[in-house]
C-alpha cells in the first residue's frame, strides 16, 4: 500500500484505502483546500513511463471530466505531486466521493422491487447517454462499477478511465485482446469483467458506444434475474457463449418481468452491434416509457410484482429425478440417426443400414406390473385415466363439430381449438387443457366415434384431468359467413356458464371476440385480455393456418415431404407466418439435412409472431440446429418441461436429451413412459424408444414393439423401416426383404425400402438384383439431389464389391457433386471424407490430404475434427498444423456440450497424440 491513514500528500489528508484496481489504488481523503471528502486515485507508475501515453491519458481524462451528469461520478482534477515519504513524483486523479454501496451490494442487501430496479436502470442508462454524447466509451460496465448513494441514486464510476491506456477514441485497442488473454489463463474464479464483455471486445476489435450497450444489457439481465446471461464452468466456456450462444429469455428466469423489458434486454444483447440500439438515447426512451407505464398500473407495494409465479410441476409420481450418468454420444448424431430409420435420409450404408435402434421390452413389463399391482387391467390401459384434483380456473377445450356439410372445413375441428388455445394462453391466468390432451384420455372406441367423440366422454376425460369447466361447440356456414356456437359449462354440475354465437368471415376475429367473452366469464371481474390478437401471433390468413394444421398432422407421422409441402403452401399465402418456418426447419433437421437452418433463422426473425410456448421451443431448436449449443438446449428444455409438463413433443425430445447428453437411460425411459401414458398412440415415442433401447442390440423386443407401432399406423412407413432394419441387424435377410416388399406395395418410391432391398441383396451377393433396386431409386427420384446422393453412394458400393475401385471413386465423385448442389455442408464434408478414405486405401497420400482439406473447408460442428486426425494419420510430421486445428475444434466442442461429455474429447486427444507418436499400442 502506497499511503497510510493520516499521511499528508499534496493538499490532501489520507483517511483510509477504499479500493484497488488495475490502474492503481483509491483512497478516501480530505481535500484541505476545499474542506471536502474526495476519492483520490493514485496511479501506478508503469502508466506514466511514456510521454506519449501520458499525453494521451491526460487528453482522455480531460474529455471524461467534461461529463456533467447526476448519475456519473464527477472528475474534479488530474495532477501530480511529490510524495515526501518515498520521494517519488506520483500522478493522481481527484474524484467525487460517493457515500453508499455498490450495485452488487444493493441487489444482495435491499431486495428491490421491479419498479425500483426500473428507476435505477433508467438513470444508469441516462448517465451512459451523457458520456456517449462525447464519444466516451466506458468499456467496463458492471455492478461493481455502479454505486447507489444514500438517496438511492445510481452513479457510474470511473467513466472513461477504466482502461485509459487503450485508445477508446482512436480504435487502436491493443489492450483489449491482452486483457482477455490474461483472464483466460489466470487460475481461479471467473473475473467479473469477462462476464460483461461484448463480443467485439472479447475479440480485441475496435469498440464504440454499442459495446457499452451490450454490457449494459448484461447488467440489466443480472439486475432482474440475479444471474448472468452467459455463464459457464470456465473462462473459455463463458467467452464462447458471449460470442455464439443465445441467452435464456429473462422471463424464463423471472415470470414477473414485463414482456417489454425482455424485448429491451434482448435488443441490447444482440451479437452483431448493428442489431443493438444504435443510440443510447433510444434505449433511455424505451426504458422511460416502460417505467411510466409500469408505475401507473402497479404500485410498488404490490407484493405480486416482485415474486414470480411458481412454475407448474409435473403431477406424475414416477418422474422423480434419477441419477445422471456419463454420456458417450451426442444429441445431434443420435437424433438424426434415429430419424433416418423412420424417414429416408441419404446416408445409410449399403453394407450396414442398421441405424441406432433400441428395444421396448422394459416399458411394457414395467407398466403392466405396476398396473396389475394397482388392480388395473393392462390390456385396457388406454381407458384408464387417473383422476386429478380439480384446479381452479382449469379449462378444457373440447371439439367443435363441423355442421357446414363441407369436408373442406374439417380442418377447423382441430384448428378452432388450437386457435382458441393460443388466444386464451396469452392471459396467463387460465390453466388450459388442450383438445389433444382430452382426446389422449379417451379409449379407442370413444376416440373413433363418428363424426366425433361424444360430448359426455370428453367431459369425463376433462374431469379426470382436473378441469372445472369445458368449452365446446360447433360451426356453421351461412353464405360467405361462418357462425361459431360455443358453450362454456361447469364440469360437476353441467350448468351452462356462457353460451355465445359469433358470426363473421374471419375465423381469427371470431376467436378473438369469443376469447374475450370467455376470459370475462372465467375471471368474473370483467378483466379483458390485453395482449396481441391471435392473428398477430399466428397468421391473418385462415387458409394459411389450414395448411399449417394439415402439415402438423403429417409431421407427427414422419411424413415429412407431405408436411413440408403443406407448410410451404402456408408460407406462400402468408410470408410472415412464423410457425411453418419453424416446422419446416424441424422437419429438415430430423431428416439430417442442413436445409433447415435458414428456416430456423427466418422463424427467429419473425419470433414476435409466435405464441410464447412456440417461441420457447424455437429457441431450444435453434440452440441445437443453428448454434450447436447442446448444453444451453438441455438447460432450456428442462425449464420448458417445468412450464409445460404435459407437452408430448417436448417431453419426447427431453428423453433423447437425457439419453444422448446425460447418458441417463433410466430417466429417458421414464419420460417416454409418461408420453405413452399421455397418449398411447403417440408415434414419435415409439421411434425414440427404438432409438434408445437399440443400443442394447435387443432387436427381438424392437421387432415386438415395432409391430405394435405398425398395427397403429399401417399406412405409415416408419414402423416398416424400423422392422426391416431390425431384421437386417439380426441377419434375417428373408424377413428384411419381405418387410421391404410390403412397404413398397404401399409406397413404391419409398427410399428406405429401396435402399434396404439393395443392402440386403448385396449381402446375399446378388449384385444384379441390388442394382435393379438402385436404378429404381434413380427412376423415382432423379429430380431430388439428396436422393441422388444416395443413388451414387450405392452405385459406388456396388462397384467396390465387384472390384471396380476407380469406377467406385467416380460414383463417389458424382455423389459429391450432388452434395455440392444441395449446399448442405454436412453432406459435402462427408463426401470429401469418403474420397479421402478411399484414397488412403489406394495409397494416394496427396489425394488424401487434398480431399481432407476440402472437406474441412465445408465442415461444421464436430466434422471439423476429422481433418486434423487425418493429417497426422497420413504423416505424423504434420503435427504442428494439425494440433492447432485440433485444439480449435476441441475448444468449440467443450463450449457446446455439457461437461459430462468432455471425456469424449479426452479419448480423442489420446487418439490424436497416439497418431502423432505413431503409437500403435496407444491407439489400440
Amino acid at each position: 500500500m502506497m499511503f497510510e491513514a493520516g499521511q499528508q500528500f499534496a493538499h490532501f489528508e489520507v483517511i483510509r484505502k477504499i479500493g484497488e484496481g488495475g490502474m492503481g489504488e483509491v483512497y478516501l481523503a480530505k481535500d484541505r483546500k476545499l474542506n471536502r471528502e474526495v476519492a483520490l486515485k493514485i496511479l501506478h507508475a508503469e502508466f506514466f513511463d511514456s510521454t506519449e501515453r501520458m499525453e494521451r491519458f491526460n487528453r482522455e481524462a480531460k474529455t471524461a471530466a467534461q461529463i456533467s451528469h447526476s448519475n456519473v461520478m464527477a472528475i474534479h482534477d488530474i495532477d501530480s505531486a511529490k510524495d515526501e515519504k518515498s520521494g517519488k513524483v506520483v500522478s493522481y486523479i481527484v474524484l467525487e466521493y460517493i457515500k453508499g454501496e455498490s450495485l452488487t451490494e444493493y441487489l444482495q442487501n435491499r431486495n428491490p422491487t421491479i419498479a425500483q430496479l426500473m428507476r435505477v436502470a433508467e438513470k444508469i442508462a441516462a448517465g451512459l447517454v451523457a458520456a456517449h454524447k462525447l464519444d466516451i466509451v466506458h468499456r467496463d460496465i458492471k455492478t461493481d462499477n455502479i454505486k447507489i448513494d444514500e438517496n438511492g441514486e445510481p452513479k457510474i464510476l470511473d467513466f472513461g478511465l477504466a482502461k485509459p491506456i487503450g485508445p477508446a477514441f482512436t480504435g487502436e485497442d491493443e489492450q483489449s485482446t491482452d486483457t482477455v488473454s490474461r483472464q483466460l489463463t489466470v487460475e481461479g474464479k471467473i473475473l467479473g469483467t469477462l462476464t460483461y464483455m461484448s463480443p467485439e471486445q472479447t475479440r480485441g476489435e475496435k469498440v464504440d458506444t454499442r459495446s457499452d450497450i451490450f454490457s449494459y444489457g448484461i447488467l440489466l439481465y443480472k439486475m432482474f434475474t440475479g444471474e448472468f446471461p452467459f455463464e459457464g464452468p470456465d473462462r473459455v466456456s463463458v467467452l464462447a457463449k458471449i460470442l455464439e450462444a443465445k441467452h435464456t429469455p429473462v422471463r424464463q428466469k423471472n415470470e414477473a418481468i414485463p414482456a417489454e423489458l425482455e424485448r429491451i434486454i434482448d435488443k441490447c444483447l444482440q451479437k452483431d452491434a448493428n442489431d443493438r440500439y444504435q443510440d443510447t438515447r433510444d434505449l433511455v426512451v424505451d426504458l422511460r416509457s416502460l417505467r411510466r407505464q409500469y408505475e401507473t398500473q402497479i404500485s410498488d407495494s404490490d407484493s405480486t410484482i416482485a415474486d414470480a409465479p411458481a412454475a407448474k410441476k409435473s403431477r406424475t409420481h414416477w418422474l422423480s429425478p434419477l441419477r445422471i450418468g456419463i454420456a458417450v454420444t451426442l444429441i445431434a448424431i443420435v437424433a438424426i440417426a434415429a430419424l433416418q430409420c423412420a424417414s429416408d435420409a441419404p446416408d445409410r450404408s449399403a453394407n450396414d443400414p442398421t441405424d441406432i435402434l433400441k428395444n421396448l421390452e422394459g416399458l411394457g413389463e414395467r407398466i403392466s406390473e405396476e398396473l396389475r399391482a394397482s388392480g388395473i387391467d393392462p390390456d385396457n390401459i388406454s381407458g384408464f385415466i387417473p383422476r386429478l384434483q380439480a384446479r381452479e380456473n382449469a379449462l378444457a377445450i373440447l371439439g367443435f363439430e363441423n355442421k357446414t356439410g363441407d369436408k373442406e372445413f374439417d380442418w377447423l375441428q382441430a384448428g378452432l381449438p388450437e386457435i382458441l388455445l393460443t388466444d386464451l394462453a396469452q392471459s396467463g391466468e387460465v390453466d388450459l387443457i388442450s383438445r389433444s390432451r382430452v382426446l389422449d384420455c379417451l379409449n379407442e372406441e370413444e376416440r373413433s366415434a363418428v363424426p366425433m367423440p361424444s360430448h359426455q366422454a370428453c367431459v369425463n376425460a376433462a374431469r379426470s384431468l382436473g378441469a372445472t369447466k369445458v368449452l365446446s361447440g360447433s360451426f356453421f356456414k351461412m353464405g360467405d359467413m361462418i357462425r361459431i356456437d360455443a358453450r362454456l359449462e361447469e364440469v360437476e354440475t353441467g350448468r351452462i356458464v356462457l353460451g355465445e354465437k359469433v358470426v363473421g368471415t374471419d375465423p381469427f376475429a371470431l376467436v378473438d371476440s369469443l376469447t374475450q367473452k370467455i376470459a370475462v366469464s372465467l375471471h368474473g371481474r370483467g378483466k379483458m385480455i390485453e395482449d396481441a390478437e391471435v392473428a398477430e401471433i399466428t397468421s391473418s390468413s385462415p387458409e394459411a393456418y389450414k395448411h399449417y394444421i394439415l402439415g402438423v398432422e403429417k409431421s407427427s407421422l414422419f411424413l415429412f415431404d407431405e408436411a413440408i409441402a403443406e407448410f410451404e403452401k402456408a408460407i406462400e399465402i402468408d410470408t410472415s407466418f412464423a410457425l411453418p418456418y419453424m416446422r419446416i426447419g424441424l422437419a429438415y433437421a430430423l431428416r439430417g439435412r442442413d436445409l433447415g437452418r435458414p428456416y430456423f433463422a427466418k422463424a427467429n426473425q419473425l419470433e414476435d409472431k409466435l405464441p410464447a410456448k412456440d417461441r420457447n421451443l424455437l429457441d431450444i431448436y435453434s440452440e441445437i440446429w443453428l448454434r450447436n449449443n447442446y448444453d444451453a438446449a438441455l438447460s432450456k428444455m428442462q425449464t420448458f418441461m417445468d412450464n409445460y409438463p404435459e407437452d408430448k413433443e417436448a417431453r419426447a425430445f427431453y428423453a433423447i436429451f437425457l439419453h444422448a447428453l446425460k447418458r441417463d437411460t433410466e430417466s429417458a425411459i421414464a419420460q417416454l413412459d409418461t408420453v405413452l401414458m399421455l397418449d398411447p398412440k403417440y408415434s414419435p415415442a415409439f421411434l425414440w424408444y427404438c432409438s434408445i433401447y437399440g443400443s442394447e442390440n435387443d432387436y427381438d423386443n424392437v421387432i415386438k414393439y415395432a409391430k405394435r407401432w405398425k398395427e397403429l399406423y399401417p399406412g405409415v412407413p416408419s414402423p416398416y423401416t424400423t422392422l426391416m432394419t431390425a431384421y437386417y441387424a439380426q441377419g434375417r435377410l428373408d424377413e428384411t426383404i419381405e418387410e421391404a416388399k410390403d412397404l413398397l406395395d404401399i409406397l413404391p418410391e419409398n427410399v428406405g425400402a429401396l435402399t434396404t432391398m439393395t443392402a440386403a441383396h448385396i449381402r446375399l451377393r446378388d449384385f444384379s438384383e441390388a442394382l435393379r433396386y438402385v436404378e429404381k431409386l434413380k427412376e423415382y427420384h432423379s429430380d431430388d439431389p439428396y436422393r441422388m446422393i444416395t443413388y451414387y453412394a450405392y452405385k459406388a458400393n456396388l462397384a467396390f464389391w465387384s472390384g471396380r475401385f476407380m469406377t467406385g471413386i467416380g460414383f463417389t465423385t458424382d455423389a459429391l457433386e450432388k452434395a455440392i448442389e444441395t449446399g448442405d455442408s454436412a453432406q459435402v464434408s462427408v463426401r470429401y471424407q469418403a474420397l479421402a478414405a478411399y484414397s488412403q486405401t489406394l495409397g494416394l497420400p496427396d489425394s488424401v490430404l487434398s480431399y481432407g482439406k476440402r472437406g474441412y473447408d465445408w465442415a461444421v460442428g464436430f466434422h471439423n475434427l476429422q481433418y486434423p486426425l487425418l493429417l497426422v494419420t497420413v504423416d505424423p510430421k504434420n503435427e504442428p498444423e494439425a494440433r492447432v486445428l485440433f485444439e480449435e475444434a476441441t475448444e468449440n466442442f467443450s463450449s457446446s456440450v455439457p461437461s459430462e461429455l468432455w471425456e469424449i474429447m479426452s479419448l480423442l486427444e489420446d487418439m490424436f497424440d497416439a497418431r502423432c507418436e505413431s503409437d500403435t499400442v496407444g491407439l489400440i
